[in-house]
């Protein structure tokens, strides 16, 4: 479990940011992390973008605190999750630093962000509902992990978890409904639901019907420590065993009904397509042995016929790739694996580019624009007075200058443009493989579903079925 809490910073700044990243407390600094900031700096790129914004509130920054239970965690995977927590409450407008302190039995990470956001400079609002938002995002993705979540914040029946995003429109049992609901719409059986369900993680019980069975259909999603009963006094009347279990009857008879008569188009059976192609071509399979089927002649001729028609065309496909036989297909999916682990491995190395040139960016922008500033203070008659009035431009101007000329930079020859020409190539060339290596890894499940539904018309007992083998091409498995 985590526990979170939250103060403002109102004149310490660089002392909290300095604490945090103690590096006896953060495996020598290896557990520090920041967005749109360096740590180095953090305070001084903090007083920056608070003198964009006149209201007067006294706080420069906040400080948020993730605390885990004894043993619970890891290092690493407490900073992983207090990067989901910062991204996610903070929305990448407001710049932060992460430590993760591992110096105590119990692992907990600082987050110190800016009080201003640097998208229109206005400030964070600390209160109630901005803290319950940070405490309910802590515990969904301590559960996502697999960890404890503290249960209070009871009212009327409900934990304040439940209560809050009921309100917010997605508690966690309006979840459960939510998933029943896009499984009954999928599903083409009461046992395709099942599996649907199982399939999004969760546990079921009390499914079966008849002599012995439980009263009440039970769900637990994934990350949950109990189970909700399908009854009306708890999900609701249409989510029942017996309701799920008509809902999905009655979209199969509706199914049935548009089919014979003629809802589809040449009988390509668009009513029983669910998404699964491969390159254009749809593999969906028509379960012909279910009892819908069994007391409908004529809809059956009809999914044999189809079932028929989508085997042709994909092994048609499998022809012009050349990959008919399994060997082949295991060839192709191998390569295609191989070209993903690749392009995954040249992504890794842009990254850490990205990361670099982000850092060179920033510090040559910070430079440029408090040149002059600087200049000016040199050239002062009242040294004194002009820093007391420009103190965070002349020391960022300063530490930006120290930087660049320590990562072998020259400010006297910097060429802005140059490098953003760069970083924007980067960001181009990582989201040009990105997009590949996902089209391959859909092609991937694309083409092992289109075998795996075809392997099942072969398969299925119909003794008047047509021989796949008699047609004109020849087709090995």
């Amino acid at each position: 479990m985590a526990v979170t809490k939250i103060h403002g910073i109102k004149t310490t700044l660089g002392q909290a940011i300095k604490y945090i990243c103690n590096e006896q407390k953060t495996d020598e600094k290896v557990l520090i992390s920041s967005f749109d900031c360096s740590p180095q700096i953090a305070d001084l790129e903090f007083k920056f973008l608070l003198k964009k914004n006149k209201s007067g509130s006294p706080n420069q920054a906040f400080h948020l605190i993730q605390s885990f239970a004894p043993g619970e965690v890891t290092g690493e995977e407490a900073h992983h999750i207090g990067q989901q927590l910062a991204d996610e409450v903070l929305q990448g407008k407001y710049p932060y630093v992460l430590a993760t302190h591992i110096d105590r039995n119990h692992i907990h990470s600082h987050i110190i962000f800016c009080a201003v956001n640097n998208v229109d400079y206005t400030k964070y609002h600390d209160c109630k509902k901005t803290y319950y938002k940070i405490r309910n995002t802590s515990d969904r993705l301590c559960a996502e992990h697999g960890k404890s979540v503290i249960k209070d914040f009871k009212e009327a029946g409900k934990t304040y978890h439940e209560w809050y995003h009921y309100k917010e429109g997605d508690s966690w049992k309006a979840q459960v409904k939510k998933d029943i609901n896009e499984c009954v719409k999928k599903a083409l059986s009461y046992d395709e639901f099942l599996r649907l369900m199982r399939d999004k993680g969760y546990e079921i019980n009390g499914e079966t019907f008849g002599e012995g069975s439980a009263k009440y259909i039970s769900f637990r999603p994934f990350g949950k420590d109990r189970f909700v009963r399908g009854r009306a006094n708890t999900l609701g009347v249409e989510y029942t065993k017996e309701r799920i279990w008509e809902r999905i009857e009655e979209k199969a008879k509706l199914r049935a009904e548009k089919m014979l008569n003629g809802a589809t188009s040449s009988g390509t059976g668009n009513a029983y397509n669910r998404g699964n192609h491969y390159h254009g071509i749809s593999t969906d399979y028509i379960d012909t042995n279910t009892e819908k089927m069994k007391e409908n002649p004529a809809l059956e001729k009809w999914a044999d016929k189809n079932n028929l028609k989508t085997f042709a065309s994909v092994y048609a496909e499998f022809g012009r790739e050349n990959i008919q036989s399994k060997t082949g297909r295991a060839d192709r999916i191998a390569e295609l694996q191989k070209q993903i682990a690749h392009e995954k491995k040249s992504i890794n190395t842009i990254d850490k580019e990205i990361k670099q040139f982000d850092e060179i960016l920033r510090y040559a922008k910070f430079y440029i624009e408090n040149k002059k500033i600087y200049n000016n203070y040199e050239n002062s008659k009242d040294l004194e007075r002009y820093y007391r009035n420009h103190c965070t431009e002349i020391e960022l101007f300063k530490a930006s200058k120290n930087w660049l000329k320590n990562s072998g930079i020259d400010p006297a020859t910097l060429n802005i443009k140059e490098i953003e020409e760069h970083y924007n190539k980067l960001i181009a060339d990582k989201n040009t493989l990105t997009a590949s290596y996902k089209a391959k890894e859909q092609e991937i499940e694309q083409l092992k579903k289109a075998e795996e539904n075809l392997y099942k018309f072969l398969d299925e007992p119909k003794k008047d079925r047509p021989a796949p083998v008699k047609q004109k091409q020849n087709i090995s498995l």
